[in-house]
């Protein structure tokens, strides 16, 4: 089996190429790209059986090389997000691997390529069940939690989420900003809290920013490709809010 790997981080590419080697010892890796200019370039006149792919590539969203070049080569994407899955499915995704990979998640991705290879497999109905079973864990009401302990000179006490303005991360902390102004050091990773905060009333704008709808003051367009988002509280960055997130912020802030 042939693979095109598109990832950016060189560690992460040499993780995923030691795990498939183990996985699958005849392997061969035709290439490691890290953008996507690069990746047009080489499937423009270049083949494989399988692509990983990875969603932020060095010089944009790999979803770029779609609008560039016909893709009809299987795809497992990997990513740090679980943000693109649904886009990620209207490619030929095979699996939506969630970082740091795991050897047991990727061998259940080759064994599913595998199957689908094999010429009496009906590819699109498989990911269309595939695709029905992500959106259905997905919508399933989440437990969000009603206050959060977080840190302050020293000292440790709770807030409650319906008085949080937003939540961002800044100098490899993240920090939790009250309604009223006041900020605090929260424990967990921007990812986890996203996982136990309300989406009808949290959206993760882009990397850096989770902000309550309540805190949303405006939106200005920015550019021809983003948004400007200004809060009712100080934050220490501009807030913008990337292409491929504008369409939803919009519902989002409609519903």
């Amino acid at each position: 089996m042939r693979v095109l790997i598109l990832e950016d981080e060189h560690l992460a590419a040499e993780k995923l190429i030691m795990l498939l080697e183990e996985a699958e010892p005849d392997i061969e890796v035709a290439a490691v790209i890290e953008s996507v200019k690069n990746a047009i370039v080489w499937l423009a006149d270049n083949q494989a059986d399988l692509i990983f792919m990875d969603i932020h590539l060095s010089d944009d969203l790999s979803f770029k090389i779609f609008d560039a070049v016909q893709v009809s080569t299987p795809i497992i994407f990997t990513t740090a997000y679980d943000e693109y899955a649904i886009r990620a499915f209207d490619q030929n995704s095979l699996a939506y691997l969630l970082k740091p990979i795991e050897s047991e998640s990727l061998s259940r991705a080759l064994d599913k390529y595998h199957r689908y290879s094999r010429p009496q497999q009906d590819v699109s109905d498989s990911l269309k069940l595939l695709l029905s079973s992500y959106t259905a864990k997905n919508t399933t009401p989440i437990t969000a939690k009603k206050r959060v302990m977080v840190s302050y000179g020293g000292k440790m006490q709770t807030v409650l989420i319906q008085d949080v303005a937003c939540f961002y991360t800044h100098d490899r902390a993240v920090y939790l900003v009250t309604k009223t102004g006041k900020r605090y050091v929260v424990d967990d990773s921007l990812e986890k809290v996203e996982t136990w905060t309300n989406p009808e009333h949290f959206f993760r704008v882009n990397r850096q920013y989770l902000v309550h709808i309540e805190a949303v003051a405006e939106a200005l367009q920015y550019s021809a490709r983003k948004l400007k988002v200004n809060l009712t509280v100080d934050t220490p960055d501009l807030i913008l809010v990337p292409t491929d997130k504008i369409t939803r912020f919009k519902q989002w802030l409609n519903t």
